[in-house]
């Protein structure tokens, strides 16, 4: 776990139990991100910008899998995609229903209608692909 990450970071010093190093996040030049193994997973994080574990592994271009001693039973799917897709289908009951009541939707409602459809049918997919 580690030892995948660890060559990738520049700076990386051992201070106490943690490791610390420069950011990839924001292009440290001074170590302010730090890294651990606990109960079978990598914490990181960014004193300088905050930044997790997930966008540290995504700037250094490294799979998710490299955080967790076991593989994951699912997907890591970002709080921010959760929210947007529980938008998308109050949208979609919200359209679903004033069609039914036959009252009038505009252009861009119907639009939207298909996006959401569309962006939740790709979520369910990713979110079903390893069961």
């Amino acid at each position: 776990m580690l030892n995948d990450i660890l060559p990738s970071l520049d700076k990386v010093k051992q201070r106490g139990d943690r490791l610390w190093a420069c950011c990839p996040v924001h292009k440290d030049k001074t170590p302010s991100l730090t890294l651990r193994e606990e109960d079978g997973m990598v914490l990181i994080h960014c004193f300088g910008c905050g930044a997790n574990g997930l966008q540290v592994v995504d700037a250094l271009g490294l799979p998710v899998s490299v955080l967790f001693l076991k593989p994951l039973d699912r997907p890591v799917i970002p709080r921010k995609t959760i929210g947007l897709a529980e938008e998308d289908t109050y949208f979609i009951a919200l359209y679903e229903s004033e069609k039914e009541k036959g009252n009038r939707v505009t252009f861009n409602d119907s639009k939207r209608y298909r996006l959401a459809i569309q962006r939740v049918k790709l979520l369910e997919q990713q979110w079903t692909k390893n069961d």
